[in-house]
């Protein structure tokens, strides 16, 4: 039996169109182009998960190859998003064409390349998107002189000393969870205004939003001393714009705010139900945007999830880059261990870091705390940092308990996110990826509720615990053999906490 040969994936570099089409977008914007189209029609949410790594992988006149990370993705799209593809394929090129999808997968790198090869990747983007030189900025390379740029105002808005000094890009553990968040933050350190501009994080709390903020104006201090930096919370904004207004001094706040080079504003979030607040924000944020001034913010959760955000913010703040910081995987939080530890002077053994690594899987900030503990409770007295040792430490550590949601709650997530109904997914199909969605609520249900095999079953169509007990080994399985598909999953757990917490 022969089998079709798929295409191997090459760069627009290497000659991707054989027969050049006049009416063709540039390679290189075309992915960009296509998503953009995709944007109108399909959830954010979505496009996020299932569209963010789709790569070009060949263009002709007739057909366009795309490359996803892993098989699941394929599928996913091939079933559910192809119509949308080609859609999109023909607005952008001018003309129908086929689509077909092949899968190249991402591997993992080791840290250090990894931090360079994103690290390049953005900067090549800057280097694309570089807005034109200012004319300080023309003279001083002309004449070659490393000065610094005068600044527009009477002071530093930052000092180093209001930082903490340990929130510096060098110090920062770099996972699968935030390397992109990572990657972008570095970049705007050295060349702020220049890319990625406006640059919104979000996630939970004690991800290290506040450590990427803060990194972000250490670098800017350093590399660019005579740039004007605010770094404030958002709380901090309303409250000096309540008593400018009160005091009769908004000249001297919009001066303050809209005359500088980076603003860095941290949990946006508390922007809502402020109006007044807002109009403000709006008018400083078009300010420093149109003069292609820097302005990087943080939030609990994404801009659309603000409650009553105006959609003109939304908007704005969606015009950059938006990155999401999510819960560290057992790698990272073992490397953050560890570093935690030399930072303090003491080596933990191996197996000491691995059981913490394993115990606490919520956030970097538990993760310190415990370090911090254990390793006090070993210098007080005097004992060798051992298993036991932080299994004494650890079981007096206050956890969080874990808030727990509703089979309803996993139902609707999944069926929205796989477009299937709810009869679909409990009824009696055995089509594949049918199937797949309903062993996936089942391992869910198991992670995510308090019920037991024997009721998730019933739920799912009357199966049994046996039913479910495959199913679960089943995503298990793939879980570990597919780094995109566990990614979807753990994607899936925090939205239908989200969900469950906006019910509650």
């Amino acid at each position: 039996m022969s089998t079709e040969r798929e295409p191997r994936v090459s760069s627009a570099s290497s000659g991707l169109l054989a027969s050049p089409d006049a009416s063709s977008p540039n390679l290189d914007d075309f992915p960009a182009l296509v998503r953009a189209d995709l944007e109108t029609r399909i959830r954010r949410d979505k496009l996020d998960t299932w569209f963010k790594h789709l790569t070009l992988a060949s263009l002709n006149d007739k057909e366009v190859v795309f490359a996803v990370p892993s098989g699941f993705v394929r599928d996913f799209l091939t079933r559910n998003h192809l119509a949308e593809l080609r859609r999109a394929v023909q607005n952008v090129g001018g003309h129908a064409r086929a689509v077909r999808l092949i899968v190249n997968p991402m591997r993992p790198t080791d840290g250090d390349a990894a931090r360079r090869a994103s690290v390049e990747a953005v900067l090549d983007k800057i280097t694309e998107e570089a807005p034109p030189l200012t004319s300080y900025e023309a003279e001083q390379r002309r004449t070659g002189e490393k000065r610094s740029e005068p600044s527009r105002a009477p002071e530093n808005f930052i000092k180093p000393t209001s930082l903490n000094p340990a929130y510096t890009f060098e110090s920062y553990v770099v996972g699968v969870c935030n390397r992109l968040s990572h990657a972008a933050a570095l970049a705007i350190g050295e060349n702020p205004g220049r890319a990625y501009n406006p640059f919104f994080i979000h996630g939970g709390v004690g991800l290290g939003k506040t450590h990427l903020l803060q990194a972000i104006c250490h670098a800017v201090h350093r590399r660019h001393p005579g740039k004007q930096v605010a770094y404030l919370s958002c709380e901090e904004f309303t409250n000096q714009f309540i008593n400018a207004v009160q005091g009769g001094k908004l000249d001297a706040f919009r001066e303050r705010y809209r005359s500088v080079d980076v603003l860095v504003v941290d949990d946006v979030q508390f922007l809502a139900n402020k109006d007044r607040t807002q109009d403000e924000f709006f008018h400083t944020f078009n300010a420093l945007y149109n003069s292609h001034r820097q302005v990087v913010m943080s939030s609990d959760c994404a801009p659309f999830e603000i409650p009553t955000l105006e959609e003109r913010l939304v908007s704005r703040f969606k015009w950059g880059l938006v990155t999401q910081l999510e819960a560290p995987c057992y790698e990272t939080r073992y490397a953050i261990v560890q570093r935690k530890a030399k930072a303090r002077n003491v080596e933990i053994p191996d197996e000491v870091a691995r059981y913490i690594a394993e115990t606490i899987d919520t956030n970097v900030r538990e993760l310190e705390g415990a370090v911090v503990k254990l390793l006090g409770v070993a210098t007080l007295t005097g004992r060798q940092i051992s298993v036991p040792v932080a299994q004494e430490v650890l079981s007096s550590v206050p956890r969080p308990r874990p808030r727990r949601v509703t089979l309803d709650c996993v139902m609707n997530v999944i069926a929205r996110e796989f477009s299937l109904s709810p009869r679909d997914i409990t009824g009696k199909s055995r089509v594949s990826h049918i199937s797949l969605t309903r062993q996936l609520g089942m391992y869910l249900s198991r992670h995510h509720t308090d019920h037991s095999l024997e009721e998730i079953g019933r739920f799912f169509g009357n199966r049994d615990h046996t039913t479910v007990i495959y199913g679960l080994t089943k995503i298990k399985k793939r879980m570990q053999e597919d780094r995109n598909f566990q990614a979807v999953v753990e994607r899936l757990g925090q939205r239908m906490l989200a969900a469950q917490q906006q019910m509650s």
